[in-house]
């Protein structure tokens, strides 16, 4: 096998074909290409392909985890048709090569599997990565969510003397976002603040609603729009001290209520699998899983 930087221009419909067979995202060429253009000036990333004769057979990407401190994710699949021949060995080694190319040397490797591939988590961590996270992805089908069946939840809470505004103050709403964050069962850090802020300019539609107990700020939503009509719903995080009181209901309500006015016609999110509150909420709103990701770390 002949390994190789990848050539966007000519490789990547092979390199797609090879990563979804263990990943659909991203899940088409044009939103690699905006996942890529997002990329900041400073974050690592690479992405190497494997050949045998002249097609590719196995796909490496190694990049910045944005959500933990000096580590990086590296993703690699091998055509399932061709495991058990030492191709993955030689991507890594590969990939591990690479790493010498950022600075600093990063402190943790991180990967993400799905959580249906036995063999593939018994191959890393034979390698020496332990699992650090589970989550579940799930979809709500907003042309079928009827908002009015759920504004009750948006009517208890505003009773109760809350009120939903959109945020505007960046600074502030990086604060609650890094706070609430940090109370997630999730293994994660919050991402720097150029990070958020960049990626503010990036979705200048995207969707920043929180909860307001007089003047303070209790819980956030956020929500981007993805390229086929449908949208992301990145986070949803109510302060431990207002938590139980339906505010995470109301806020999903009325983010679904916004995207389906803008023409949206899904959003997905991402939950940590231990969280159950959540997840039973999703169900209650008409989420359904989509599938399970493990992520598992070694220290490097």
């Amino acid at each position: 096998m002949k390994i190789r930087r990848l050539d966007a221009e000519r490789d990547l419909e092979g390199y797609l074909e090879i990563l979804h067979q263990a990943d659909r995202f991203p899940r088409s060429a044009e939103e690699w290409r905006e996942r890529e253009r997002e990329v900041g000036p400073d974050e690592f990333r690479r992405h190497l392909v494997g050949e045998v004769d002249g097609r590719i057979v196995a796909i490496a990407t190694l990049g910045d985890n944005v959500m933990a401190s000096n580590a990086v994710v590296i993703r690699l699949v091998v055509d399932a048709g061709l495991r058990g021949r030492g191709h993955g060995r030689a991507m890594a080694g590969a990939a591990r090569a690479l790493l010498a190319e950022r600075v600093p040397a990063p402190a943790a490797i991180d990967v993400r599997l799905r959580d249906d591939d036995p063999a593939s988590r018994a191959w890393v961590e034979r390698r020496g990565f332990a699992l650090s996270d589970h989550a579940i992805r799930s979809r709500l089908d907003l042309t079928a969510f009827d908002p009015l069946t759920h504004r009750q939840a948006v009517e208890r809470v505003e009773a109760a003397g809350l009120r939903f505004e959109t945020a505007g103050d960046g600074d502030r709403l990086y604060d609650l976002y890094a706070a609430l964050l940090r109370t997630v069962p999730d293994h994660i850090e919050p991402p720097s603040r150029d990070w958020f802020h960049r990626q503010r300019a990036e979705h200048p539609d995207a969707i920043h609603l929180v909860a307001a107990d007089g003047a303070a700020w209790v819980a956030l939503a956020i929500a981007s729009t993805a390229l086929d009509g449908g949208a992301w719903n990145d986070f949803t995080g109510v302060s431990p001290e207002h938590r139980r009181q339906g505010i995470a209901r109301a806020l999903k309500v009325l983010v679904a209520e916004r995207l389906r006015a803008m023409g949206r016609t899904w959003v997905e999110t991402s939950n940590n699998a231990l969280n159950a509150p959540m997840l039973a909420l999703n169900r209650e709103l008409g989420y359904r899983p989509v599938e399970g990701m493990l992520f598992l770390r070694r220290a490097v």
